[in-house]
């Protein structure tokens, strides 16, 4: 079941670094996916495997839909995910493991405040959010996949917080830079053929 929760995460990861501002409708889906199943898969982890999937799975596909259909809030919807998956990668950054609680408010903290000035940032945060979550995913993926190589320890994670390794967090740092110079490539080049 890791295989494909972690190969799920590594093509959602790599479809929001590719198409994320030219498919924003279906970025911010994906990205919102992405952050429900993490989420929920975390919150749910005491619970059996296959129950565990399957809330994570209906939690994240409900959170898709909402990203889909509200795109006339896309500004600030994407400034949430860029603020919810910003507060996650600092806090798997963060030495020490902070309580479920705090990591949930700190989450709906930053999501909230950068979700509000999102619209301000302009295509900007369009850029940040899809190139942070799709990088967020791929790491989340390759965690389920090799666990060893990423967190160190052979066990399975559960958790939304990444515990980056040196060479894991160099491979999330340059997954990012790839992902933010393609979408700005993107945006430059679709806005010579839209003017």
């Amino acid at each position: 079941m890791e295989w494909l929760i972690g190969l799920v995460m590594i093509g959602c990861g790599i479809f929001l670094l590719v198409y994320g501002g030219m498919l924003f409708r279906f970025s911010l889906a994906v990205g919102l996916f992405i952050l429900g199943y993490s989420l929920a898969s975390w919150l749910f982890s005491a619970m059996d495997p296959m129950m565990q999937f399957i809330i994570s799975l209906v939690v994240g596909a409900i959170l898709a839909v909402i990203g889909f259909t509200m795109v006339r809030l896309a500004l600030h919807l994407a400034g949430g995910v860029l603020g919810a998956i910003l507060v996650l990668v600092i806090a798997s950054l963060l030495p020490g493991s902070m309580p479920s609680w705090l990591v949930i408010i700190l989450v709906v903290a930053g999501a909230g405040v950068i979700g509000f000035f999102g619209n301000r940032l302009g295509d900007w945060v369009i850029i940040f959010a899809t190139t942070l979550a799709g990088a967020y995913a791929v790491i989340l993926g390759l965690t389920e996949l090799f666990p060893q190589a990423v967190t160190g320890v052979e066990a399975a994670h559960n958790s939304a917080q990444i515990p980056f390794t040196g060479p894991a967090f160099a491979v999330f740092l340059t997954v990012l830079a790839i992902g933010v110079l393609a979408q700005w490539q993107i945006r430059n080049v679709r806005g010579r053929y839209v003017n």
